[in-house]
């Protein structure tokens, strides 16, 4: 999708979603649940008319939200007593998770809402606004009730800046000074979005939970870049909700706020082969301070932590009820270690077709399958094509990127087995990234031999996760070229796991000394 065309497709203006009743339709129709969260820390003097007026809208007259909370950061005023009069959910974000280690800032707080809620779809929205109106809630939630391919909404709006009873055009600086100017360099892609570092979005959870979080104020600028990059820019749309009154920062905290959003600008643009760093960026500002004739050397540190996608946190896979053999292909696909396995020794030549003429997921599974029978691995192809039907109902096994890996235990095969199966017109998957599949491995396995099946998972999704790979198979003319390829890659997955395992040994030998 061009930017002509995202600009044209992927923008809208809130009144669009203005037909609440027709809103409510829609979630019921698609069984979703829709959840309302205020990321807060000492906002007692707002967060109560917010809750107020959104509730009163889009809970008590129009049923579109099923959960109205707060994720607080600590308040030291009233934030939760306003909170709970007002009839919101409220959660302390320290006391969420306590297994891991506690950070603080409004991205932990989103992170952290994935956890505490239970929607199908977020909604977050700051908790300062002074011109709330239940626009803001609606006018997100409508692109993703009547497009099935978008999967995250930022809103823009005119930000004007108050100086006592004067109000001017303003607002915006850090986006204008420093933001809007980086992604034209490096994330031209992004360039068209109004207001990057807006702070009401709403998202998928399916999506959601599969990126990662930074735990400061580089969390919007962090889940503008991880998303585009796993989902593509037609995931992402933007709304006009007109104008937004909220507390203007100090140019002290614009700072601090330009510090954090650089350091991640920058650190995954070299995560991404964009620019290379000589040397790492430390957390310190350095700013000059005159003391009376004197000027002196102060500092300022300002932290900003990643979170990994809350979808490989195990308190969240067990709330979610993600099964075994998914949590394997989690592991595979987000950790950045995971126990390889050579899978091509397993892989039969009469077991890949490179030639599917599947479409869609059933007829994709349907012609999977039939190989079984053709290769004599099993006499029941039925009775697996039933069990893979029903074990998509759970959770689809299209990760995105072009790849699905179905996975059944069953007693209908003796051993482990894996099939591949690659289209080149795609096939409808339903896949989390909304794009056609392309390469499907199927993995079957009966219960006896449930430890291998689980690493045979974990590591096929290690070794796809490498986009060479992935293009390397579709170009593959041969099975045993497929093979082939994938011993390779296992190779040098296994020597560059030595190698630096030898590196790290080396550091801590030369710690030593």
């Amino acid at each position: 999708m061009d930017l002509e065309q995202w600009l044209k497709e992927r923008t809208f203006h809130h009144s669009q979603f203005g037909d609440l009743e027709r809103l409510v339709n829609l979630k019921l129709s698609q069984g979703l649940k829709i959840s309302l969260c205020f990321p807060a820390l000492n906002e007692a003097k707002s967060i109560g008319k917010e809750i107020k007026i959104i509730k009163r809208v889009l809970m008590d007259r129009f049923p579109l939200l099923d959960e109205i909370g707060v994720v607080d950061s600590g308040s030291t005023d009233r934030t939760k007593d306003v909170a709970l009069r007002e009839g919101a959910l409220f959660f302390s974000a320290d006391n969420c998770l306590p297994e891991m280690k506690l950070l603080r800032g409004k991205g932990e707080n989103l992170w952290k809402s994935l956890y505490l809620f239970n929607g199908d779809i977020i909604v977050w929205v700051d908790s300062d606004i002074r011109n709330i109106h239940s626009k803001f809630v609606y006018g997100l939630v409508g692109p993703l009730l009547t497009n099935p391919n978008i999967g995250y909404v930022k809103a823009f709006y005119r930000r004007p800046l108050r100086f006592g009873r004067r109000v001017i055009p303003g607002g915006g600086r850090v986006t204008e000074l420093l933001v809007r100017p980086f992604l034209n360099l490096f994330y031209p892609d992004l360039s068209m979005l109004a207001q990057p570092l807006s702070g009401e979005y709403a998202g998928r959870r399916s999506l959601l939970e599969r990126v990662p979080f930074f735990s400061g104020y580089g969390v919007e600028i962090g889940l503008l870049i991880d998303i585009e990059r796993q989902f593509g820019i037609q995931a992402i749309a933007q709304v006009d909700m007109d104008e937004r009154i909220h507390r203007n920062q100090a140019i002290e905290s614009l700072r601090r706020m330009s510090f954090a959003i650089l350091s991640v600008l920058i650190n995954r643009s070299e995560q991404l082969g964009k620019l290379a760093l000589l040397e790492g960026l430390g957390p310190q500002i350095h700013l000059i301070q005159k003391h009376g004739s004197d000027y002196l050397h102060a500092t300022e540190e300002v932290h900003g932590k990643e979170r990994p996608p809350m979808i490989t946190v195990q308190e969240y896979q067990k709330k979610q009820g993600i099964l075994e053999d998914d949590q394997a292909l989690i592991r595979g696909f987000h950790a950045d270690a995971w126990k390889l396995i050579n899978i091509s020794n397993l892989i039969q030549e009469r077991l890949i077709n490179l030639v599917l003429a599947a479409r869609s997921k059933d007829e994709a599974l349907t012609e999977m399958v039939d190989l079984l029978r053709a290769g004599d691995i099993s006499q029941n192809p039925p009775a697996i094509l039933n069990l893979l039907r029903a074990r998509e109902k759970q959770m689809t096994t299209g990760l995105g990127a072009g790849i699905a890996i179905p996975h059944v235990i069953t007693q209908e095969v003796t051993e482990p087995v894996i099939l591949i199966g690659r289209s080149r017109e795609g096939i409808d998957f339903f896949a989390i990234d909304r794009k056609p599949v392309h390469l499907v491995f199927l993995i079957l396995a009966p219960e006896t031999h449930r430890n291998r099946y689980l690493e045979i998972l974990s590591s096929l999704a290690g070794i796809l996760k490498n986009n060479k790979v992935v293009k390397n198979l579709l170009e593959a003319t041969t099975p045993s070229e497929v093979i082939s390829i994938l011993k390779k890659y296992e190779t040098i997955i296994r020597l560059n796991s030595e190698l630096d395992g030898k590196t790290s040994s080396m550091e801590r030998q030369s710690r030593e000394f």
